[in-house]
């Protein structure tokens, strides 16, 4: 059975979301703010079509409008089924403790938008820590951030991810090390660099 004020709700905080007015959203669907009034408070449900063009507005599926079960939070496969990646993503990135975060959205994301969130690594404009997103890297993932810390864009220490490194990223690294164009001390046994 449909639970007509879930419904109601969620078509009220996607609205609102998208920052639009109750009058907006009327001129938008061609029906009354009464109309979206009574579906917000629970009192009547759009109709089919409406429905519809609301999942087009909105971005969102139609079980998601319909459904009475709540999304988990951390449940980003089905976040990104219902919500517009943008929003799933910008949230993400504002959460308290994103490295707790990454293993349930970082293989969810597209190379674009992993790109993203790698460049704002690099500019410290979220704090994910290296050591975590770097197992959740491609191959030319890696490539990107050794070249870019190797060039001295980025100064982070390898020693950290050394142990993570494959062997030919470990011999780059230990090239630039031997030329003194790296500047941190790598991790070493007895005089033997690891």
């Amino acid at each position: 059975m449909l639970n007509l004020e879930k419904i109601g709700t969620k078509i009220s905080e996607l609205r609102k979301q998208h920052n639009m007015k109750q009058n907006e959203l009327a001129e938008t669907l061609f029906v009354t703010h009464q109309a979206v009034s009574k579906w917000e408070n629970g009192k009547s449900i759009p109709s089919i079509e409406i429905l519809y063009d609301l999942t087009k507005i909105f971005k969102v599926a139609i079980d998601y409008l319909l459904d009475d079960s709540e999304i988990s939070e951390h449940d980003y496969e089905s976040q990104f089924k219902n919500y517009p990646r943008e929003a799933i993503i910008s949230r993400f990135l504002k959460m308290d403790k994103l490295d707790d975060e990454v293993e349930r959205i970082f293989y969810l994301l597209s190379k674009d938008e992993r790109k993203m969130i790698i460049d704002q690594i690099i500019s410290r404009k979220v704090k994910i820590s290296l050591e975590i997103v770097w197992s959740f890297l491609s191959a030319k993932e890696r490539t990107y951030i050794l070249g870019i810390i190797l060039s001295k864009k980025f100064k982070f220490d390898l020693s950290k991810i050394f142990h993570q490194l494959s062997q030919a990223e470990q011999n780059l690294v230990l090239s630039h090390y031997k030329s003194g164009t790296y500047e941190f001390r790598l991790p070493h046994r007895k005089g033997v660099i690891l």
